[in-house]
């Protein structure tokens, strides 16, 4: 089990100043929330407990957090849109250039066949970079962002001094 702990005065800490209905965590509970989140096993159980010196509205909470994730989930699959769009693109010029390279071979000196070819070996491994490092990247959030859904909120009421 990981526990993340969040001490606040008010509720009020918990949303973004300028979001009038609180449907949307402040920014900086929501970076401190992503780093608690990085220090996590992937497997561990996670609970947010959230002390305050008064009373918090659980479902408003709860509603901005899921609103955090639902944030993230759009993120991370425009992210991977991105990449297949990137993949796609380097991937084409890349064999591209290297046709063109292999095809100028006997026309062309030996120096710019060699930088055309350069250009499209890098395009290639550009692609290939992307599917071996980038896309396992976002599959693994995606996971993480499943996990967090699962999330228990805990809210506890505490006194001064405490």
């Amino acid at each position: 089990m990981y526990e993340i702990n969040l001490k606040i005065n008010d509720e009020s800490e918990l949303y973004n100043p300028l979001d009038e209905s609180c449907r949307t965590l402040s920014g900086d509970v929501s970076d401190y929330l992503v780093g608690q989140y990085g220090k996590k096993e992937y497997d561990d159980e996670i609970i947010l407990k959230i002390k305050c010196g008064g009373p918090v509205d659980y479902e408003r909470v709860r509603g901005a957090f899921q609103e955090l994730i639902r944030e993230q989930e759009v993120h991370n699959k425009n992210q991977k849109r991105i990449n297949r769009l990137k993949q796609l693109w380097l991937f084409c010029i890349g064999v591209v250039f290297v046709a063109a390279a292999i095809l100028l071979d006997g026309i062309l000196g030996s120096v710019p066949v060699e930088l055309i070819s350069i250009v499209g070996s890098f395009a290639v491994w550009e692609a290939a970079n992307i599917w071996i490092v980038e896309n396992p990247r976002t599959r693994l959030a995606k996971r993480t962002l499943k996990k967090l859904n699962s999330t228990k909120i805990v809210i506890e009421e505490t006194r001064d001094g405490e």
